[in-house]
C-alpha cells in the first residue's frame, strides 16, 4: 500500500517561524514562470531554506540579462519579504547544469511540475532542495539511464511528501518467477489474472524495490508506470501535464 510516513502529509516540512526579515537572499531554482502584464513576470521558485515562493519580477522583461532567469540554473535571488507577492530586486547565477538536450529538458520540466503541484508555498523543504540539485547534477551522467535516474527521484520524492510504497507480502514470500501488481490501498500482490499485468513488476524487481536497490531494477518503465499512477491518484482531478509529453 501507499504508506504515510510521519504525522503529516509532508513530514519533511518544519516551520522555522515567521520570516520577519524585510529582505531575503536565497539560493533558488526557478520551476515555473508566467507573464504578469506586458513587462513583468511571476516566478515560482524553490529556495534552499524557506521553501517554495512566488516572486514578482517588475519590469524584468526590459532588462538585458532577463534571459539568465531560466530553469535549471541555481540563482542567488534577493527579494522583499512581503506577505502577498514579494518583489525580486536582485539576481545572479550561482551554478548552471547541463540540461540542454531535449530529453533532459523534458525530464527536468517533469521534476519541476511535481514540485509545483505537490509542495505547499512558504514551507521549508531543505532536503527536497538538495535532492533536486543532486538530480540536476547527475542527469548528464551517461553511465546511468535517464529513466532509472528519474525513477530514483520519483521514489525519493514520494518519501519527501510523506508516502512510501509498500508490499502486502513479505520479501521472503516473493518469488522471482512471478509477477506482482500494485494496489493503491494494500500494496503489491501476486498477479492472478491478465488485467493485473498492466501495473505489475517481476518478483525480482519487487525484492530490489523493498531492499532499496533501485539501481539494479530491470523493468524500470514498468515501475515508473506504477509510480506515475500513484502521483495521479494523489493529485485527484488535477493532471500532470508532463505525462502527455512522455507518451
Amino acid at each position: 500500500m501507499l504508506k504515510k510516513i510521519g504525522k503529516t502529509t509532508f513530514p519533511f516540512l518544519k516551520k522555522l517561524g515567521t520570516y520577519n526579515l524585510s529582505i531575503c537572499s536565497e539560493n533558488s531554482f526557478i520551476i515555473h514562470s508566467r507573464s504578469y502584464g506586458e513587462t513583468s513576470v511571476i516566478f515560482d521558485v524553490i529556495t534552499e531554506n524557506i521553501g517554495l515562493y512566488s516572486l514578482l519580477g517588475k519590469g524584468i522583461k526590459k532588462k538585458k540579462d532577463f534571459s539568465s532567469l531560466q530553469p535549471f540554473k541555481e540563482l542567488k535571488l534577493t527579494f522583499s519579504n512581503k506577505k502577498n507577492l514579494p518583489i525580486l530586486s536582485k539576481y545572479e547565477i550561482v551554478n548552471t547544469f547541463q540540461v540542454s538536450k531535449n530529453n533532459l529538458i523534458l525530464y527536468g520540466m517533469y521534476m519541476n511540475e511535481l514540485i509545483y503541484k505537490f509542495i505547499p508555498q512558504r514551507e521549508p523543504c531543505i532536503s527536497l532542495y538538495k535532492l533536486y540539485k543532486y538530480q540536476l547534477n547527475n542527469m548528464s551522467d551517461n553511465r546511468i539511464s535517464l529513466d532509472l535516474q528519474l525513477l530514483k527521484f520519483e521514489i525519493l520524492f514520494l518519501k519527501e511528501i510523506g508516502y512510501e510504497i509498500t508490499s502486502a507480502i513479505s520479501k521472503e514470500e516473493i518469488s522471482d518467477s512471478k509477477n506482482y501488481y500494485y494496489q493503491y490501498d494494500s500494496g503489491f500482490k501476486e498477479v492472478n489474472n491478465k488485467l493485473d499485468l498492466n501495473l505489475s513488476i517481476t518478483g525480482g524487481d519487487l525484492k530490489l524495490l523493498i531492499g532499496n536497490s533501485i539501481h539494479n531494477i530491470s523493468k524500470v518503465n514498468s515501475l515508473r508506470s506504477i509510480v506515475r499512477n500513484i502521483f495521479q491518484r494523489l493529485l485527484g482531478t488535477k493532471k500532470i501535464m508532463s505525462y502527455e509529453l512522455f507518451d
